[in-house]
C-alpha cells in the first residue's frame, strides 16, 4: 500500500492519497473489527496476551512509570487540540492554511474512527492482569482499539501524506511507527490494554485516516470545480 506518487499542485490543499483509497480504507476497517470480535469472543487468545502485559511490567522503573504515566495523557481531547494547534500554525505558516485545516481535520477524523470500532466491538478492558508493580490508571473507555495508539498513527499517516517527498515520507513513517509503538508499548505496561488493541490500532489509524484523507480530497475537489466557472466569467468580463 503506497501513496499516490503523483503530488498536488504546491497552492493546493488536498493531501497525497492510495489511488484506491475507498478499496484500501474498507478492507483495512474489515479486518480491524474481524479481529477485534476475535479478540473477544475467543477465549483462549486473553491469556498470552495478558501474559505479555506482566511481562513488560514486570521491568517496571522509576522512569518507566514516569513516561507511561505521561503518555496516558495523549490521547485527552485538550492534548491532542494543542498538538493540532501547534501543526496547524506549523503547516499554514509554511504552505497553507487551508492545507494546514485539512492536515488537522484529517488527523482528528482518523483518531475518532477508533470511538465507533469500539462501539461495535465493545471489548472490556483487561481485568485481574495480575501485574507485578500495578498502576492505577482509570480508563475512560472501552479497550479495542487503543486510542492513544490510533492518534500516533492518526498523526503519522497525515504527515506522510502533507510530505512531498519520498524520502521525508520514509522518514516520517519510520519515526511515527516507532512511536506507536512505544506508546502502545505505554498502555501495555500499565496493563490497560491486550496488544491486539494495540495492532488493531495502528490498523485502524491508518485506515481511518487515508479514508478522511480521501473524503477531504473530494470536497477540495468540488469546491475547485465551482471555482472555475466563477474565475472563467471574471475573465471574460474583464
Amino acid at each position: 500500500m503506497g501513496f499516490d506518487g503523483r503530488m498536488p499542485r504546491r497552492r493546493s490543499a488536498r493531501l497525497a492519497a492510495p489511488r484506491h483509497w475507498i478499496a484500501v480504507s474498507i478492507s483495512l476497517f474489515v479486518l480491524v473489527i474481524s479481529l477485534g470480535f476475535a479478540t473477544r469472543y475467543m477465549a483462549g487468545l486473553t491469556t498470552p496476551q495478558l501474559a505479555i502485559d506482566r511481562a513488560i511490567n514486570s521491568t517496571a522503573t522509576g522512569t518507566g512509570t514516569g513516561v507511561a504515566l505521561i503518555l496516558d495523557k495523549l490521547d485527552q481531547p485538550v492534548v491532542i487540540g494543542l498538538i493540532l494547534l501547534v501543526f496547524f500554525l506549523i503547516i499554514g505558516l509554511r504552505s497553507s492554511w487551508l492545507r494546514a485545516l485539512g492536515f488537522c481535520i484529517v488527523t482528528g477524523a482518523g483518531w475518532l474512527t477508533c470511538l465507533v470500532v469500539k462501539d461495535l466491538v465493545r471489548q472490556p478492558r483487561p481485568v485481574d492482569v495480575g501485574l507485578s508493580h500495578p498502576i492505577h490508571v482509570a480508563a475512560a473507555t472501552l479497550s479495542y482499539p487503543s486510542g492513544h495508539v490510533t492518534f500516533v498513527v492518526a498523526l503519522g499517516v497525515a504527515l506522510i501524506a502533507l510530505a512531498r517527498h519520498r524520502g521525508a515520507k520514509v522518514v516520517v513513517g519510520i519515526v511515527m511507527f516507532v512511536v506507536a509503538l512505544v506508546v502502545g508499548a505505554s498502555r501495555l505496561y500499565l496493563g490497560l490494554h491486550y496488544p491486539s488493541d494495540i495492532f488493531g490500532a495502528i490498523l485502524c489509524g491508518i485506515a481511518g485516516t487515508i479514508l478522511s484523507i480521501g473524503l477531504w480530497n473530494l470536497v477540495i475537489r468540488g469546491v475547485q470545480k465551482m471555482r472555475r466557472p466563477v474565475a472563467s466569467r471574471r475573465r471574460t468580463a474583464a
